[in-house]
């Protein structure tokens, strides 16, 4: 398998995945940060708008591996006025107190073929938590696809406060999506 390096830097600078002899760049319209959430039986998605990062994997070497990436908590949306007012105040994320939110790993781990995991840590409200981040990595051609899923419960993070800490309303269960696709030039 090919040694791949992955960079991505989606606010300070254009996106690059690169590795030792290619030039990648990472597609933002393609690549996301997202969730998914109940409320009242109803599903509720949104994405985190602004989020930078370094994932670095070398198949061939994954004790060096090593993922660093922050989210910007405050262009966290679901696309509605009165749910993203909730979301991001006192009760639920708390942006003004805890505008980031980040996950950090140092051991991945590969479970066969184009799927891995990455133990690390997910802080979200200034709560860290240890978590395992499985995922695909699919290089076919000209064009890189990483997807990896997370369940986590909300309230093991603080996320819910007062009247919103009861789960009849909002389940405790969140799932965070993310999805990086990368071109490289011909």
């Amino acid at each position: 398998m090919r040694k791949l390096l992955i960079a991505l830097v989606l606010l300070a600078a254009p996106p690059a995945l690169a590795g030792p002899n290619d030039s990648w760049t990472i597609d933002p319209a393609k690549s996301r940060i997202a969730f998914n959430a109940s409320q009242v039986g109803k599903f509720i998605s949104g994405r985190i708008g602004k989020w930078t990062g370094i994932i670095v994997l070398d198949p061939a070497n994954l004790g060096a591996a090593r993922i660093d990436i922050r989210m910007d908590m405050k262009t966290a949306s679901a696309g509605t006025k009165d749910v993203d007012d909730l979301m991001l105040g006192k009760d639920f994320l708390d942006v003004q107190k805890a505008p980031e939110a980040r996950f950090t790993s140092k051991a991945m781990t590969s479970r066969g073929g184009d799927r891995y995991e990455a133990r690390g840590k997910l802080t979200i409200r200034e709560v860290t938590r240890d978590v395992v981040l499985p995922f695909t990595l699919r290089i076919e051609g000209e064009q890189a696809n990483a997807r990896g899923r997370l369940d986590i419960k909300r309230l093991d993070y603080g996320i819910g406060r007062n009247e919103w800490a009861a789960t009849s309303y909002v389940a405790d269960e969140v799932t965070i999506e993310v999805t990086v696709v990368a071109t490289r030039p011909r």
